[in-house]
C-alpha cells in the first residue's frame, strides 16, 4: 500500500508542502495544517461515519418519523448537530458513494451511475486515504459500490486496512447471501446455503465494525459504516420483525418483484423492523464508545446514500411519510431522492441539540475528513469542510459556502440534472427534456415550477450548467455484472 501511496500524496499534500509530504511518507509526525484547527482546538478525534441505504429525510424520529422507532439516532441528534439542507452524492447508490469518498460531485467525480462495472483507479484519492495519510487506522464495514475484488477499485486498493461487506451492489440486495467480502477474499456463510436464514449479513457487518474499534482504541481511526439497511429486499431476523408484527393492520404482502430475492407478508412491519434493528446496533456502538472512554475523542456522523424506494415499494415510503414535507423518491432529484438526514456528534465540541441549515453535501465530507484529521485535501475537488459549522466559535473562522451544488445522472448521449443556487433549485427530470425552477425558500415541497417567471434565474442556471461538469471517464473494460446465482444458492 506504501508503495502505491506514493503516486497518490503529491495530489493529496502539496498545500501543506515538503513537511506534509513527509507525512504522508511515515517520516514525520503528524501537524496541524492550514485547515486544521489550532493548537487550542481539539486534538484530532476518530471519526465514524455511519450511512443507512435508501433511508428517507423523515424516516428517524428526530426528523418527524411517527411510526419507526429510533430512539439511538435520536439521541445522536439530541447530543449533537442536525442538519436540516443535507444533501447525498446522488440520488442512487454508487454515484452518491462516490462523490463521498473522492470529494467530488457528480459532475466529476469517476463513478456516475449504478450498475456495479465501473470502478476507481490508482489515481483516485479517497477518504480513506487522506485519512490513512494523517496516521488513521482505516476500516469499512458495508457496502463498497466502487470496485470489486481484483480491481484497482477494491477498498483494500484505495486507502482501507480492512474492509468487510459487499464489494458489488447487487450482491448487496441480499442479506441472507452465501459469502461476504472481506478484503478480496471472502467470508463463508455456508449456514445460508439452500435459501436458509440462518447469519443476516448485517449482524455480521456491525460484529466486524464493532470488533474494528476494539482493537483501534488506543490509536486514531475511520470507520466507515455503509449499512445495507433498509434497502430492499425487505427481510429482518424475527425479533426485530415482531416488535411490529400487526401494529398496521391487515397488511398487503408485497412479493419482491425480482428473482432471487425476499418477499414479505407483512412489508409495513418488516421494513419498520429493519431500521430499529439498524438503530438499536448504532445505540450498541454508542455504548463500546462510552465503554471504551472514547465517546468525547470521537466524531459520529449519521446519513442515508438517497431517498427511500420509490416503485414498488412506494406505498413504504408513503405510508411512513419517509420523505417528510419532500417531493420524490430515490432515483430522482427532487429532494426526496437527495436530501437527507444529517446528524453529526461529538460530545464536547459539537453543542448538543443544535440545528443547522447550512448547505452541504457528500463531496463535503473529504474535506471535512481531512481537517479532523490535521491533514490538507487534494487540490481541485468539490467540497468544503464543514468543520466551521460543526465546531462553531472554536473553529476559529466562519463556515464557507458554496457557490452551488450540482448532480448529474446520465442517460444514453445526455443526462438528468439538477442545480441549488442559493434558494433556487433547477431540475431537467427527464434527459434532453426542459429545466423545472423551484424556490425552496417557499416551496420545499417542489409543488410550483417557476422557471417561466424567472428568466434571469434561468439565466444563471444555465451558466452554471454549462460549467459544471466534465466527460465521464471512459471505461473500456467494466466488471462482469453478477446473477443471483453469484450470491444466493
Amino acid at each position: 500500500m506504501r508503495a502505491r501511496w506514493h503516486s497518490k500524496v503529491s495530489k493529496i499534500m502539496i498545500p501543506l508542502g515538503i513537511a506534509a509530504t513527509l507525512l504522508a511518507m511515515g517520516l514525520l509526525a503528524p501537524t496541524a495544517s492550514a485547515q486544521s484547527p489550532d493548537a487550542t482546538k481539539p486534538a484530532k478525534p476518530n471519526i465514524i461515519f455511519i450511512m443507512a441505504d435508501d433511508l428517507g429525510y423523515g424516516h428517524v424520529g428526530c426528523y418527524g418519523q411517527k411510526f419507526i422507532e429510533t430512539p439511538n439516532i435520536d439521541r445522536l441528534a439530541a447530543e449533537g448537530m442536525r442538519f436540516t439542507q443535507a444533501y447525498a452524492g446522488s440520488q442512487v447508490c454508487a454515484p452518491s458513494r462516490s462523490t463521498l469518498m473522492t470529494g467530488m460531485h457528480t459532475g466529476h467525480t469517476p463513478i456516475r451511475a449504478n450498475g456495479g462495472g465501473k470502478y476507481l483507479y490508482p489515481d483516485d484519492v479517497t477518504t480513506a486515504e487522506v485519512a490513512k495519510a494523517a496516521g488513521y487506522a482505516t476500516g469499512g464495514f458495508g457496502k463498497w459500490g466502487l470496485g470489486i475484488e481484483g480491481t484497482d477499485g477494491a477498498p483494500t486498493r484505495q486507502g482501507y486496512d480492512e474492509y468487510f461487506g459487499y464489494l458489488h451492489q447487487v450482491h448487496a440486495h441480499f442479506y441472507y447471501p452465501y459469502y461476504l467480502s472481506q478484503g478480496e477474499g471472502r467470508f463463508m456463510l455456508p449456514e445460508n446455503e439452500g435459501h436458509r436464514r440462518v447469519r443476516y449479513s448485517h449482524d455480521e457487518i456491525h460484529a466486524q465494525a464493532m470488533n474494528f474499534i476494539r482493537q483501534h482504541r488506543d490509536e486514531p481511526f475511520f470507520c466507515y459504516v455503509p449499512y445495507t439497511i433498509p434497502h430492499v429486499e425487505l427481510v429482518v431476523p424475527e425479533a426485530s420483525f415482531k416488535r411490529y408484527q400487526g401494529r398496521f393492520g391487515p397488511e398487503t404482502p408485497l412479493p419482491d418483484p425480482r428473482p432471487g430475492y425476499i418477499g414479505a407478508d407483512e412489508p409495513l412491519a418488516t421494513y419498520a423492523g429493519m431500521v430499529t434493528h439498524m438503530d438499536d446496533d448504532i445505540g450498541e456502538m454508542m455504548q463500546l464508545l462510552s465503554d471504551l472512554g472514547l465517546d468525547e475523542r470521537t466524531i459520529v456522523f449519521f446519513t442515508s446514500d438517497n431517498g427511500p424506494q420509490g416503485g414498488p415499494w412506494q406505498r413504504l415510503a408513503d405510508f411512513f411519510d419517509g420523505n417528510g414535507p419532500l417531493r420524490g423518491y430515490k432515483g430522482e432529484f427532487y429532494e426526496g431522492g437527495i436530501r437527507e438526514p444529517f446528524i453529526a456528534r461529538w460530545p464536547g465540541h459539537i453543542a448538543a441539540g443544535t440545528v443547522s441549515d447550512h448547505v452541504c453535501a457528500f463531496w463535503d465530507i473529504l474535506p471535512t475528513v481531512a481537517e479532523l484529521a490535521g491533514v490538507a485535501p487534494p487540490q481541485g475537488i468539490d467540497g468544503i469542510s464543514i468543520v466551521p459549522t460543526l465546531l462553531g466559535e472554536a473553529a476559529g473562522r466562519k463556515q464557507a459556502e458554496h457557490d452551488y451544488l450540482y448532480w448529474e445522472y446520465p442517460a444514453g448521449d445526455s443526462r438528468t440534472q439538477a442545480v441549488r443556487w442559493g434558494d433556487w433549485k433547477a431540475i431537467r427530470p427527464r434527459a434532453n427534456g426542459p429545466l423545472e425552477l423551484y424556490d425552496l425558500s417557499n416551496d420545499v415541497g417542489e409543488t410550483t415550477n417557476v422557471a417561466d417567471s424567472h428568466p434571469d434565474v434561468m439565466a444563471k442556471i444555465n451558466a452554471i450548467l454549462a460549467g459544471a461538469r466534465t466527460e465521464m471517464r471512459d471505461y473500456p473494460v467494466e466488471n462482469p455484472r453478477p446473477t443471483v446465482d453469484d450470491y444466493v444458492r
